[in-house]
C-alpha cells in the first residue's frame, strides 16, 4: 500500500470524490472507524443506513485513510454477498443495495471495469499518490453453489443479511491468507439462523446507538468478558438515518405494533424486546457492594434468604436480600451449588455453606420453593426438613450463623413479579441508592427501589436474559412473537426475588424496622459496631 493522502490531498479530491466528501460521518461510522475488530455485526432498523456506512469504510481503505492502519491492508479483493447478483451497471433496475451505494462514493473515472452481464466484478484503481494495486470488488451471490464461489483469496467479506452458513465458512476459509475480516449488515425481519446465537451472542462488546439508549434504556456499549474479542456488534435505529425526517420516520411505522417496531424501526431481536423485567436498567441498577456498602449491609436492617431449589441437575439459586428503613431493597449475595457431578454439594454441606456465607446477621425470612417439602421415598424427610435440621445441628456443632427456620414460599400469581419490574423501574427514576425521596401532587414519599450488586453477576445475568416466549428452534428464534409465559431459562434467580416481594416481612420491612413486636429478642444493633 502506498502513503496515506495528505489533507490537501483529500481537498483536492473533494471535487472528485463528492459521494465521500458529502457523507454524514453519523456515530455508527464512528465505530466503524475506530475498529480493529475482525468480525462486525450490524443489527439495523429499516433504511438505518447500515448499508451506506459499511460502503463508506471500505472505500476509506481504499484512500488508505481508514485510521486502523490493518484495515487500509484489507483493501484488495473485497467480496459483497447478497440474495441478489447486481445487473449490469447501465440497469435502470438496479436492486443490489451493496452495489448501489459503493458507486455513490467512487467517481466513475476511477473504475477501470465495471460489472456486466457477464462479469460481477467491479475494478477500481487507487486515486494519484496511492499505491499501484487495484481493489475488485467482487459481488457473489447468497444463493449461489459453493463451487461457484472459487477459490481466490480475500481481503474482506461483507454479507449484506445472513449468507447461509456453508457458504459463510466457505468465504471465511479465504480470508485466512490475508488475515483478513468480514462484516454483517443484517435487519432482523429477515430469518436468522447462526447470525445472532455464534456472532451476536459472542460479541466481545456491543454498540447501541442513542436512539436505541433512550427506546430499550440500554447503555451506550455493553462489554462481555469471555467473549470472542474479535467480534463488535452494532445496533443502530430507523432513526439514525440522517437523510430521513422525524416525521417521515413515524409514517414509516405508525401502524407497526410495539413488537413489530422493535423489528423494523430499532433492531432490536424479538426475544430481547420479550424481556420479562424491560424495567431494569444494567447502568443504573447493577451496582457496586464496595461503593455502597464499604462497612458492609447494616445490621439492623431486615434480612432474608431464599432458595430456588432443584431435585436434580439444574444447580440450586441461593440470594441474599436485605432491605433498609426507607424501602430500598438490596440483593447482596449469591450461591449456586451444584447437586450433580463431580463438584457436587448434599444437603447438609449446602447447609454449612449457607451458614458459613451469613455471617452473624439475623434472618427473620428464609423460603424455598415449595417443591423442596416433597418427602424424600429413602429417608420420609423432605429437603425443607433435612436443612433445618442441618441449620441447627451445625449451629450446635460449630457456633456459627444464627437462629433459622425455612419455610416454602408463596407460589400464587404474578404480584411478585410486577413488584420487582416496579423497584427496577424506580430505581431507574432515582437514579442511585439512597435517594428515592420524591414529591408527587404536593406530597413526599419514598419509592420502593430494588438493587442488584455487582456480588450476584449471575443473577444480574438472570435478570438480563430472561424472556418471555420458548422458540422451537435458533432458525426460528428471531421471527417468532413471544408467547405470554416466561421460558424457565435464566428463570431461577427471578423465582427468588418473585419470592420476597410477596413477603409481609419485606413489604413492609420499614415499618416493622421503626416499630418492632415487643416480643422479638435479638441482638441490639449498637452491639455490633455498626
Amino acid at each position: 500500500m502506498g502513503g496515506k493522502v495528505t489533507k490537501e490531498q483529500l481537498v483536492k479530491l473533494a471535487k472528485y470524490w463528492p459521494g465521500l466528501v458529502a457523507f454524514h460521518r453519523t456515530a455508527v461510522l464512528r465505530v466503524m472507524l475506530g475498529s480493529a475488530h475482525k468480525t462486525t455485526v450490524v443489527f439495523a432498523g429499516n433504511q438505518a443506513g447500515k448499508t451506506s456506512s459499511v460502503a463508506y469504510q471500505y472505500v476509506i481503505r481504499m484512500l488508505g485513510q481508514h485510521p486502523v492502519a490493518d484495515k487500509n491492508r484489507l483493501a484488495r479483493k473485497i467480496r459483497c454477498m447478497s440474495s441478489s447478483l447486481p445487473v449490469s451497471a447501465d440497469s435502470d433496475e438496479q436492486d443490489n443495495t451493496q452495489y448501489l451505494e459503493l458507486k455513490k462514493r467512487i467517481p466513475a473515472n476511477l473504475i477501470v471495469k465495471d460489472i456486466t452481464a457477464r462479469s460481477s466484478n467491479m475494478v477500481v484503481r487507487r486515486p494519484v499518490g496511492m499505491s499501484s494495486e487495484k481493489t475488485v470488488f467482487e459481488f457473489r451471490s447468497s444463493k449461489q453453489e459453493l463451487q461457484d464461489l472459487g477459490k481466490i483469496q480475500l481481503s474482506s467479506v461483507w454479507h449484506d443479511e445472513e449468507t447461509p452458513k456453508t457458504i459463510r465458512e466457505e468465504c471465511k476459509y479465504r480470508l485466512l491468507a490475508e488475515d483478513g475480516d468480514e462484516f454483517f449488515t443484517v435487519t432482523l425481519t429477515n430469518p436468522l439462523s447462526y447470525v445472532y446465537d455464534e456472532l451476536w451472542n459472542r460479541a466481545a462488546a456491543i454498540y447501541r446507538t442513542q436512539a436505541i439508549q433512550d427506546k430499550f434504556n440500554l447503555p451506550e456499549i455493553e462489554r462481555f468478558k469471555g467473549r470472542n474479542k474479535d467480534i463488535l456488534g452494532i445496533q443502530m435505529a430507523t432513526d439514525d438515518n440522517p437523510s430521513l425526517t422525524e416525521d417521515a420516520i413515524e409514517r414509516l411505522f405508525e401502524e407497526d405494533d410495539e413488537t413489530l417496531l422493535a423489528l423494523r424501526r430499532y433492531g432490536m431481536p424479538a426475544h430481547v424486546t420479550g424481556r420479562v423485567h424491560k424495567t431494569y436498567n444494567p447502568s443504573v441498577g447493577y451496582i457496586s457492594f464496595d461503593k455502597w456498602f464499604p462497612d458492609g449491609i447494616p445490621y439492623e436492617w431486615t434480612h432474608a434468604r431464599g432458595i430456588d431449589y432443584h431435585e436434580s441437575r439444574t444447580p440450586w439459586s441461593v440470594i441474599w436480600l436485605s432491605a433498609s428503613p426507607q424501602d430500598e431493597w438490596f440483593s447482596w449475595q449469591e450461591f449456586h451449588p451444584a447437586i450433580d457431578g463431580p463438584n457436587a454439594y448434599n444437603t447438609y454441606e449446602i447447609a454449612k455453606a449457607l451458614l458459613r456465607k451469613s455471617e452473624d446477621y439475623m434472618y427473620p425470612l428464609n423460603i424455598i420453593d415449595p417443591l423442596a417439602k416433597k418427602k424424600q421415598p429413602n429417608s420420609g424427610f423432605s429437603t425443607v426438613d433435612d436443612l433445618n435440621r442441618h441449620f441447627s445441628d451445625i449451629r450446635k456443632e460449630l457456633g456459627i450463623g444464627t437462629e433459622t427456620y425455612w419455610r416454602a414460599w408463596d407460589t400464587k400469581g404474578t404480584e411478585g413479579r410486577s413488584q420487582i419490574s416496579k423497584r427496577f423501574k424506580n430505581a431507574s427514576r432515582v437514579g442511585r441508592p439512597f435517594n428515592n425521596t420524591v414529591r408527587e401532587n404536593g406530597m413526599v414519599k419514598r419509592l420502593p427501589t430494588l438493587w442488584i450488586t455487582d456480588r450476584c453477576p449471575k443473577t444480574h445475568q438472570s435478570i438480563m436474559n430472561w424472556r418471555y416466549g420458548e422458540y422451537v428452534a435458533s432458525a426460528t428464534k428471531m421471527v417468532n412473537d413471544p408467547k405470554g409465559v416466561p421460558q424457565q431459562k435464566y428463570s431461577h434467580d427471578n423465582m427468588v426475588l418473585e419470592a420476597f416481594a410477596k413477603e409481609k416481612m419485606m413489604t413492609f420491612a420499614p415499618y416493622l424496622q421503626a416499630n418492632p413486636p415487643k416480643q422479638a429478642h435479638g441482638r441490639s444493633p449498637r452491639a455490633t459496631g455498626r
